[in-house]
């Protein structure tokens, strides 16, 4: 009965954890959780642990992309209205 419920509890939770990493957003949210998980285990700083910030574009700019060179242009009070014009009026 043991070996039944065991194996039955390890087949359910297979399953569940292959649906949730179905999606590809989830799949990002369990490497990026993984990864804190272990910066926190390994004590390393929050700087070696976000790589993703090395890929975005943080500080420059594309230069073909009129909204964020105009928002870098225009200064803070752009993205205030920016942000106030999507979010707050919603």
């Amino acid at each position: 009965m043991n070996k039944w419920l065991a194996s039955t509890f390890l087949a359910v939770g297979a399953a569940a954890v292959s649906y949730y990493l179905g999606d590809e957003e989830n799949r990002v949210k369990a490497k990026q959780w993984y990864n804190r998980a272990k910066a926190w285990a390994l004590n390393e700083t929050e700087d070696e642990t976000y790589e993703e910030y090395m890929t975005e574009k943080v500080g420059h700019s594309h230069p073909e992309d009129i909204q964020d060179n105009t928002m870098v242009d225009e200064g803070a009070q752009f993205s205030v209205n920016y942000y106030n014009e999507k979010y707050k009026k919603h």
